[in-house]
């Protein structure tokens, strides 16, 4: 937490005698486990960690936070002040493990961005599920964290909500607890990358089910600069080692400040070490990795960046740019009605990874009819060329809007995050949407908002050769690596790497 200039050099000695007691406090042997590792080994190392703990249960929190949650002051009763993240209203615990009136059980990643709510561990768990000032709390909702830009629609000392510079809704802290919302995050991402994390239209969910990195790439610069500008502070010590004490497991990201950036951050090419004497870990000449956004077209003055090739005999051209609707492809005012068009835009992932595509959209005059894969494909290529039904494409899973039972159109829906981890190394990459009509079906598909976003990988090794043959691995002898540098089978298909080459096999 950031403290008057005055008082800087108290603070700064105070919080190193803090965190030394701190460390002096953590069992021995219990990070052992994660010494020596890099990145995703590191975050997999840690999670088998911290995940095996006591479930409390989300009825008993009132009664583990008179535990863990309390500050020194007291009222006239003897009661201890609660610690709010969310706002400077004072408010006393009840002495009987009730709820607080005024208060609520806030949890940091909203409990609507998984299934099973408070029933399962993310729901319950007394290091993210936190009081809360009960006004704050509703205002808060289920944004994720941001920095707002744009209008301020609430705002007390320790909190504001309203846009950012995007125009997306959501919760600020005051700076002063940014670094501890940092942590939060780093360590739900730790201990639940297998939750059922959602794909929400009204909202972006900052995590998704995956070992790694969990957390959104659009969402992870902030974190690592938050947790730098409000490193860990007293308060953050002190509740890590009551919480361990209520519920058997610590947040590693308070015990080790700079854990994050051996994870996510500017020393994922550095082995951790739990005694402290870690290369990198924040050090200057290092910087963190870009988190690239490589399209962001919300299509509405214009299909910029894409192209539009239509596919031999096929009339066109289908696809316009809306101001309302974004991209919009609808046949029914050509002749015949025939239609076969993609909308495609070509991408270099030679040196990127963790790319990711996502999009709204929404159909129209298609009833009960299903379009998904039929009339309307999200398609990815290797080997465009200029000529459509000469290349190789494979379908992405995206979500498609529900179908309705009467006519017009669907509400725009989020397609969900649709991976393109595959395509990563490779130099030449098309994604496209295409539309196919006939004489008697002419639906309409709507698109817009655009996204890929990816990783940068700056020392990546360019891809050396293709294979498609699995039929004898047997003459062999190098071992085979995936993108995480874990031995794998050498017919795993997908991009690996054998004797110090990239290679992408089929």
């Amino acid at each position: 937490m950031k403290q008057h200039t005055t008082l800087l050099l108290f603070i700064q000695l105070f919080t190193l005698w803090s965190l030394q007691q701190a460390w002096a406090d953590i069992p021995k042997g219990y990070y052992n486990n994660a010494d020596g590792k890099k990145k995703a080994a590191l975050k997999a190392a840690m999670y088998s960690i911290i995940s095996n703990h006591t479930e409390l249960g989300y009825g008993n929190l009132w009664a583990s936070y008179e535990n863990v949650d309390y500050l020194p002051a007291t009222n006239s009763q003897g009661r201890h002040q609660v610690m709010d993240y969310y706002s400077n209203n004072v408010y006393y615990f009840n002495g009987d493990g009730t709820a607080v009136s005024g208060m609520n059980k806030e949890h940091v990643a909203p409990q609507s961005w998984w299934t099973g709510g408070t029933g399962v561990p993310v729901g319950n768990d007394l290091i993210q599920v936190i009081p809360s000032d009960a006004k704050a709390n509703n205002q808060k909702g289920n944004y994720p964290l941001g920095e707002v830009k744009g209008t301020v629609s609430y705002s007390n000392p320790r909190m504001k909500t309203g846009t950012d510079a995007n125009g997306d809704r959501v919760f600020e802290p005051c700076d002063e607890y940014k670094g501890d919302f940092a942590r939060i995050f780093f360590y739900v991402a730790t201990c639940y990358p297998d939750v059922n994390w959602q794909n929400r239209s009204d909202v972006n969910v900052s995590f998704r089910k995956e070992d790694y990195p969990t957390l959104k790439e659009d969402i992870l610069p902030m974190l690592l600069r938050w947790s730098k500008n409000d490193p860990v502070c007293e308060w953050e010590v002190t509740r890590n080692e009551r919480a361990y004490g209520e519920q058997g497991n610590r947040n590693p990201f308070v015990d080790f400040p700079n854990l994050a950036e051996y994870i996510w951050g500017d020393s994922v090419d550095y082995a951790f070490s739990i005694d402290g004497t870690s290369s990198g870990g924040g050090q200057s000449g290092h910087d963190t990795p870009d988190f690239a956004t490589l399209v962001n077209s919300s299509m509405t003055s214009g299909l910029n960046p894409f192209f539009v090739r239509t596919y031999e005999g096929c009339e066109g051209e289908v696809w316009t740019s809306s101001s309302s609707y974004g991209a919009v492809a609808n046949a029914y005012n050509i002749t015949g009605k025939t239609a076969d068009e993609y909308l495609m835009v070509n991408l270099d992932l030679s040196m990127m990874e963790g790319a990711v595509l996502s999009f709204q959209h929404a159909t129209g005059y298609n009833k009960t009819v299903p379009v998904k894969d039929t009339y309307f494909q999200v398609l990815v290529s290797y080997n465009y060329d200029g000529v459509p039904e000469d290349a190789t494409w494979h379908k992405l899973d995206a979500t498609f809007p529900p179908l309705k039972s009467s006519g017009g159109f669907t509400d725009f829906v989020s397609s969900g995050d649709i991976s393109l981890a595959e395509c990563c190394g490779m130099s030449n990459v098309t994604i496209a949407f295409r539309y196919i009509s006939n004489s008697s079906n002419c639906y309409c598909w709507e698109i817009k908002d655009v996204k890929v976003t990816a990783r940068e990988m700056p020392d990546a090794l360019p891809i050396m050769a293709e294979q498609s043959d699995y039929s004898d691995f047997s003459e062999y002898t190098d071992v085979t690596f995936d993108m995480m540098g874990r031995r794998v089978p050498h017919d795993t298909k997908g991009l690996v790497i054998r004797n110090g080459k990239k290679i992408l096999q089929r």
